[in-house]
């Protein structure tokens, strides 16, 4: 029987002394291993992350939001070394990025992150009032149909800026205590002054903010479906009384609508005929005045 050795240059294997029918197959099933592997598939092209921006004067607020969009850059785009310094100081709008460059004497390039980041905020971030700050946040008020989510929103926003902390007097710990007074804050301005009072009448009076806003949030959703619901009765109701005079009127017959004129009723229905004072005079059991 003939020994048949693999045609694949380099390649050693050799079938054993078997039928030619078999050694055939036997070649043929080797051969799947010298073939390319497979490509490996094409991810999905994804769209270039968003650089954001940053200019000078600006709020706490506004600072905190460029930092937490930078990370998320930063951590899309895998960048290091001189390169992340590069992109974070294309951020600086073209004021900003020369006012670093003037303080700094020139480029910045050569500097840390961290560094850059602190050059950077003393020129972005206005110095801003800490008791003006909190009195802003007492006064703020939900907007009418606004979600409760983006009132509360609006208020962390604020929030940041009142540096609700206060150190502990015996493990010199920093506590923040900024979610009590979200708390109070939120239900205080609620523009919707029925969820506000079935609020304050809850058993629990201990809800956490999340609490509050699930709350609140729920009972916003309900008042939502019922005025859905209580719409189309409205409309019915409506239709119905127009039908009902529609059908009140075509058995009354057709009555004269001209105010200030006096009318003639005869048996076949009512017709409109300004009438003088004679015929008035000669004729009143006919005549009425509308």
């Amino acid at each position: 029987m003939p020994v048949v050795q693999c045609p694949i240059e380099g390649c050693e294997y050799e079938t054993p002394d078997v039928e030619p029918i078999i050694a055939a197959a036997l070649i043929t099933t080797h051969s799947t291993s010298h073939r390319a592997p497979d490509r490996p598939k094409q991810a999905a092209r994804v769209e270039q992350v968003k650089r954001p921006c940053i200019s000078s004067a600006g709020t706490t607020e506004d600072w905190q939001y460029f930092k937490s969009r930078w990370s998320d850059n930063a951590r899309a785009t895998r960048l290091e070394g001189t390169d992340k310094v590069i992109q974070l100081l294309e951020c600086c709008d073209d004021q900003l990025r020369k006012d670093l460059t003037r303080n700094a004497g020139g480029s910045l390039t050569g500097k840390t992150e961290d560094e850059v980041f602190a050059a950077m905020k003393k020129l972005a971030v206005r110095e801003e009032n800490t008791m003006i700050a909190r009195v802003t946040l007492h006064n703020m008020k939900q907007d009418r149909d606004e979600p409760v989510r983006a009132y509360g929103a609006r208020l962390r926003g604020q929030a940041s800026m009142c540096k609700f902390t206060h150190q502990c007097t015996g493990c010199d710990a920093d506590i923040d205590y900024t979610e009590a007074v979200l708390r109070d804050v939120l239900c205080r301005g609620l523009e919707d002054t029925d969820i506000q009072m079935d609020l304050l009448g809850d058993s629990n009076q201990e809800m956490t903010l999340e609490q509050i806003l699930k709350f609140v949030e729920a009972k916003e959703a309900g008042k939502r479906s019922a005025s859905r619901l209580l719409l189309p009765q409205a409309t019915d109701a409506v239709a119905g009384s127009s039908y009902r005079k529609q059908k009140k009127n075509a058995n009354q017959g057709t009555t004269a609508k001209t105010p200030g004129y006096l009318h003639i009723l005869w048996d076949q229905g009512a017709r409109e005929k300004p009438p003088n004072e004679d015929q008035a005079n000669r004729m009143p059991s006919l005549w009425h005045q509308v």
